[in-house]
């Protein structure tokens, strides 16, 4: 052998080592932000390796930080000599063993190198095993720090003289099970330091998934001499739930469990991660985290959007371990690619399965799983129309359609997406939960839990259903009326007014929506029946009289008139003018003469009786001929003349016309009529309608049929339960007026007791409102009756009542007791106008009372 031969052989050998190290290290040093925490799993997959091909070994490690190096030991197997080779020459065990089929991942190679970013020097330690079968103990620096050839191979060659002086021959067996092998960085820059900690920060947060996915690994301790902290992670081979991996974690001496959602077969494996609660467990969110994990994770895949974790041996992934290679070439037969594409799709079914177990089982926040983004990857590696097609769109599928979706409310089981409606992404949180609001008051079932809203919204695709003003507008339309629309909303039709006027105010706040006005049929007339705008008006009107002579001329303008407590919105007015001239034009001579229009032609006489100066101003023409108007309706003419010739006045026919109209009997029985003279002399009353009034206040109630008891009823007696509304009927005027034999309603009840309450409460809230008023030493003398009330400094007592039907009925005694105080009050309170005190004037106004007996 020649030697200087030889020896340039080994120079050449050493100088092409030097050139791939020095390539392999200047690219990574371009790279170094996205691989500043690879260096860990780089020595961890090493370690791993070193058992691949013992079946029943495990593997544990230890990563140990002080000020000035990181180490990091495992109690795997020993060296052999090909893996020194390996270490020292920058050879991978995969380019040794390129032809044989492994289960390494690969030992040494360019992957190894990246640790060299935490140092360019190496102490390492170990046991090799010779060809021999003997055992040696070895200690050396590996150093790779150089940025030209030269510089470089002196120190490869340097790394073998150091490794063959520390070897030691082992004479007796040694404990394979101890941590033999150790990996120690010398951290000198702040560079250095700060990518060790980004390594042991990255390493800690991700270890529990790795250790689920690698049953291999037995434990990991990681000891942070810097802040004192010592964590042991420990793998489990245990299965809850046919899903769940628990693994152990003892922090600083306190431990905790990290539960792995798992699901596998024998290629693919994918995870997530759930926090166990007292009913079951939460799903956890992975954004952030590395997507795809070939054993150990890719960093740099965390824009892989897959709803869970996909890790598989057989991954081939770019050179970078930062993705995988899914775009094929144009004849797509790029074996590592199809490879690829199929261990993907097998995560799909994985992931079926996943959905169907959390469907069945107490899991929770199941937004966190749900993410089916197009992944961010560069176009160069990655095929968007196969993903869409072969993987987002089966994912999709598998979401819409399964039960994930909490909904409000105790004990309501979870729906699916498909069922359910979301605001759009681009309102604003506020619009976001008026829109949940509105609809769930309508639909409950329709949304999810309205903490959830913002949760699922991110995840959403086209097919979502879209929550917008429009869906809230034609939800309502679809109601008809005030009265579907209360029903649907389970309130009274004040309420559901109320409700009306909220939403629509949130609604066309946003001028945008203003073409919902001419789209949709949703702003209720005076009957409730719900209207276009463009076909309502404001009613400037105020006479019911006016509007009810129009309808019998066959116009019905409560169809066109807005109901009164409408509050949103701008419309045109139909004023007194406009329908004065409406009934002028239907009574424009010539008209046709039904009993409709008689009865129209009396009412306008009537009015014009009661409203000279208005008909003359509204009615001009209609005015001077009315008397002609009202004449040529008359059919019994014979009749007229008589009338007109009659001694008796007009007046007081009128009077006798309307008692016989009243009273058709006193047609039977001509002697009631001197009776009726004779109650008139004794009451002193001057006409026919002051005696009846007298007669109606000396009884105490309308002469009237007797009616059934209803809810309005109910609420205007005040009576909110049996036992009260037996009390009340011991009264026997009380009693004549109802039919109540077998009546009984619990719901009803409890309705009325609801309107009390809140009577009492919005007349009492009123009252704290009115400075004349103290409320603070109030005491409630009976169910609706309260006293310790001052006013101006003078105690009085209030009588509460709701007036929801529009009437109050004063029975209780206590009441009428409590009333028949000096300095006593009647409030009343329908739920949406303000509260008011119901005056004696107020009352002789309404009834039309004007004697009273005393």
């Amino acid at each position: 052998m020649i030697k200087s031969i030889e020896a340039g052989r080994k120079e050449d050998g050493n100088r092409s080592i030097a050139d791939k190290i020095i390539k392999r290290l200047h690219d990574l040093e371009k790279t170094i932000e996205n691989n500043k925490g690879r260096w860990a799993w780089e020595l961890l997959q090493n370690a791993k390796d070193s058992i691949a091909d013992y079946d029943n070994r495990k593997v544990s490690v230890q990563l140990e930080l002080w000020d000035d190096r990181v180490e990091f030991r495992h109690n795997g197997l020993h060296f052999t000599e090909q893996d020194v080779r390996g270490l020292i020459n920058q050879i991978s065990s995969k380019e040794i063993e390129e032809d044989k089929p492994t289960k390494k991942v690969g030992r040494f190679g360019t992957g190894f190198l990246t640790t060299h970013l935490l140092s360019k020097v190496i102490d390492i330690k170990g046991v090799v095993e010779t060809v021999d079968n003997e055992f040696y103990h070895f200690a050396f620096p590996l150093d790779r720090d150089g940025s030209i050839t030269q510089q470089l191979v002196p120190k490869i060659e340097n790394a073998w003289s150091q490794f063959h002086t520390s070897v030691e021959l082992i004479d007796k067996a040694y404990n394979a099970s101890s941590y033999n092998t150790c990996f120690s960085y010398r951290l000198q820059t702040e560079k250095q330091k700060n990518i060790a900690k980004k390594g042991l920060d990255e390493f800690s947060m991700l270890i529990p998934f790795v250790l689920a996915f690698i049953s291999e690994i037995e434990q990991v301790e990681i000891k942070n001499n810097i802040t004192g902290d010592i964590l042991v992670y420990k793998n489990s081979e245990e299965i809850h739930d046919n899903l769940l991996i628990p693994i152990t974690c003892n922090i600083n001496g306190k431990g905790s469990t990290t539960w792995i959602i798992y699901e596998s077969n024998e290629h693919v494996a994918i995870a997530g991660e759930v926090e166990k609660t007292e009913s079951g467990y939460d799903v956890k969110p992975i954004e952030g985290l590395p997507r795809l994990f070939c054993e150990f994770p890719l960093i740099g895949s965390e824009t892989f959007y897959f709803p869970m974790m996909i890790n598989s041996f057989h991954f081939s992934p770019l050179t970078e371990r930062d993705g995988i290679w899914l775009k094929n070439n144009k004849e797509g037969t790029d074996k590592e690619v199809l490879l690829n594409q199929d261990l993907v799709k097998q995560a799909v079914e994985l992931y079926r399965n996943v959905i169907k177990k959390l469907e069945a089982g107490n899991y929770t926040n199941l937004f966190n799983i749900v993410n089916t983004h197009t992944p961010n990857i560069p176009d160069k590696f990655f095929d968007a129309t196969w993903y869409a097609d072969k993987i987002q769109k089966p994912l999709r599928e598998i979401i819409f359609n399964a039960k994930l979706v909490e909904m409000e409310g105790l004990n309501t089981s979870k729906r699916e997406l498909s069922k359910l409606y979301f605001p759009l992404k681009s309102y604003s949180k506020e619009v976001q939960d008026n829109l949940w609001q509105f609809l769930y008051d309508m639909f409950p079932v329709t949304v999810c839990k309205k903490e959830h809203s913002e949760k699922w919204l991110p995840y959403g695709w086209p097919e979502w259903k879209n929550l917008n003003y429009a869906t809230i507008i034609a939800t309502i339309a679809e109601r008809k009326s005030i009265k579907d629309l209360s029903g649907l909303l389970s309130k009274t039709e004040q309420e559901a007014i109320k409700w009306l006027n909220q939403v629509c105010t949130i609604v066309f706040k946003d001028e945008s929506n203003a073409a919902l006005y001419e789209k949709y049929s949703f702003i209720p007339n005076q009957y409730g029946d719900f209207k276009l705008r463009k076909d309502l008006f404001i009613d400037r009107i105020e006479d019911y009289q006016l509007v009810k002579i129009l309808q019998l001329l066959g116009i019905d303008w409560k169809i066109i008139l807005l109901n009164k407590y409408i509050t949103f919105g701008n419309y045109h007015e139909k004023f007194a003018q406009d329908i004065a001239t409406a009934i002028s034009l239907k009574l424009k001579p010539p008209f046709t003469h039904t009993n409709e229009t008689r009865s129209a032609i009396t009412l306008l006489s009537e009015w014009f009786e009661e409203n000279p100066k208005q008909g003359m101003d509204l009615f001009a023409d209609l005015y001077k001929r009315r008397a002609e108007t009202f004449m040529n309706v008359v059919e019994d003419k014979d009749s007229l003349y008589r009338i007109m010739r009659s001694r008796t006045s007009l007046a007081q026919l009128s009077e006798v016309a309307t008692t016989f109209d009243e009273e058709p009997e006193l047609l039977q029985n001509w002697s009631q009529l001197k009776e009726i003279s004779k109650l008139m002399r004794q009451f002193k009353t001057d006409s026919v309608e002051e005696l009846k009034e007298v007669l109606l206040l000396a009884k105490g109630l309308n002469v009237q049929n007797k009616i059934e008891l209803t809810q309005e009823i109910l609420v205007g007696l005040g009576v909110s339960s049996m036992e009260e509304l037996e009390r009340a009927l011991e009264d026997k005027d009380l009693a004549a007026m109802f039919n109540h034999t077998s009546w009984s309603n619990v719901e009803t009840f409890l309705f009325v007791e609801k309107l009390i309450g809140r009577a009492i409460n919005n007349v009492i809230s009123h009252l704290e409102t009115l400075e004349e008023y103290d409320v603070s030493g109030r005491q409630k003398l009976a169910n609706t009756a309260f006293g310790g009330i001052k006013k101006n400094g003078v105690e009085i007592s209030i009588v509460i009542r709701p007036s929801d039907y529009g009437q109050v009925i004063v029975y209780y005694a206590s009441e009428k007791n409590y009333l028949d105080f000096e300095n006593a009050e009647l409030w009343i309170d329908n739920g949406f106008d303000v509260p008011r005190h119901l005056t004696l004037g107020k009352i002789l106004k309404t009834t039309g009372i004007r004697k009273i007996p005393v």
